[in-house]
């Protein structure tokens, strides 16, 4: 299992509460902030699992898929910073709900989601505003703009699931 840097919170949601009282992010806070994405990853595949719609389910993974993506793109940002990360296996993720074998796709889900995703575009761009490297500023801004595709695509699957 992986360790989170000391005086992080152990569950997701209170860790990503407390990197955004950080108007600039630390390399510790970049690794736990890759950590998150990587169950983002694992969040959106539990809750595609559920799912009988096959394009719904593909965007759901798409998410997921993303949500990868910006993990390995914080690696950069990690790497800009002058220090070095490897992501830790999902099973080793400290954050990872590997009891979770099923997450319901339920209206309370998707405005979760829904709202997580906005506010993960606002803050990434926050971040990315206070950022001084550059090259830094633009991997932020860019996970930031993708958290609002993400939105888009768990609106469409309410859509197609009809999900009020």
């Amino acid at each position: 299992m992986a360790s989170l840097p000391a005086g992080y919170p152990s569950q997701p949601f209170e860790a990503l509460d407390f990197l955004k009282t950080h108007q600039t992010l630390s390399i510790d806070d970049v690794k736990v902030l890759a950590m998150i994405e990587t169950y983002g990853e694992v969040f959106y595949e539990v809750l595609a699992r559920g799912v009988a719609d096959e394009t719904a389910r593909e965007l759901l993974l798409r998410n997921a898929a993303e949500e990868r993506g910006h993990a390995h793109r914080l690696l950069k940002v990690i790497k800009l910073k002058g220090g070095s990360f490897e992501l830790p296996a999902n099973e080793d993720n400290p954050f990872n709900p590997f009891a979770l074998d099923h997450v319901p796709a339920s209206a309370e889900i998707m405005d979760l989601l829904q709202q997580a995703e906005v506010d993960g575009d606002l803050q990434y761009q926050a971040w990315a505003d206070a950022e001084e490297n550059e090259e830094v500023a633009n991997l932020l801004r860019l996970n930031g703009r993708e958290e609002t595709r993400h939105f888009e695509r768990v609106a469409e699957v309410r859509k197609r699931l009809a999900i009020a």
